[in-house]
């Protein structure tokens, strides 16, 4: 179970966590669960087409019940299924309780969150998930704010895998551009 965030708002770890998430799902056949978890904006459901996911009830049905099936062996949760219904996150021990059904459906667990700057609730994530991966947007994410982040992250407690360097253009210089 590993959560993917970034330090904005805006900052890419939606469509970072999908590609990850096809990609480890075409090269396995195991089960593989991407969740939605950024509850005020739900970037990840919209990379997919899901407007709207059904609530998360706590009558005695498998996790995965709550999820839509993407591929083969890909399925999406929405916000709903670590949230309340004020958009906000359970409090830890009901995450940890939650991601402890999600760990006996689902090989892998890909959490979407939103950025560190934004709440806390990428660090909250992070505690309870297996590791975590920082985005950092290239030209956009100032290497002061993603350093004040990823600090914020070691005191609490987070382990973090690394980092991704996203929207990182090659630009190819003008004489080399030229002999093409």
């Amino acid at each position: 179970q590993v959560v993917i965030f970034g330090v904005d708002g805006e900052n890419g770890s939606s469509s970072i966590c999908a590609d990850a998430g096809r990609t480890l799902a075409g090269n396995s056949s195991r089960q593989v669960c991407l969740i939605d978890a950024n509850v005020r904006s739900p970037r990840l459901s919209a990379i997919f087409g899901v407007d709207k996911m059904t609530p998360f009830s706590t009558d005695k049905v498998s996790a995965r019940e709550h999820c839509l099936q993407i591929e083969d062996n890909l399925w999406l949760a929405g916000p709903s299924l670590l949230a309340n219904n004020n958009r906000v996150l359970m409090p830890i021990c009901e995450l940890k309780e939650r991601l402890a059904q999600l760990r006996d459906e689902f090989e892998y667990v890909l959490i979407d969150a939103p950025g560190t700057s934004v709440c806390g609730d990428a660090q909250l994530l992070g505690q309870v998930a297996d590791a975590a991966i920082l985005v950092i947007e290239a030209n956009s994410t100032r290497r002061l704010t993603a350093r004040k982040a990823k600090e914020a992250l070691d005191a609490a407690g987070v382990r973090l895998l690394g980092t991704v360097l996203y929207d990182r253009t090659f630009p190819i210089p003008e004489k080399l551009y030229r002999r093409l």
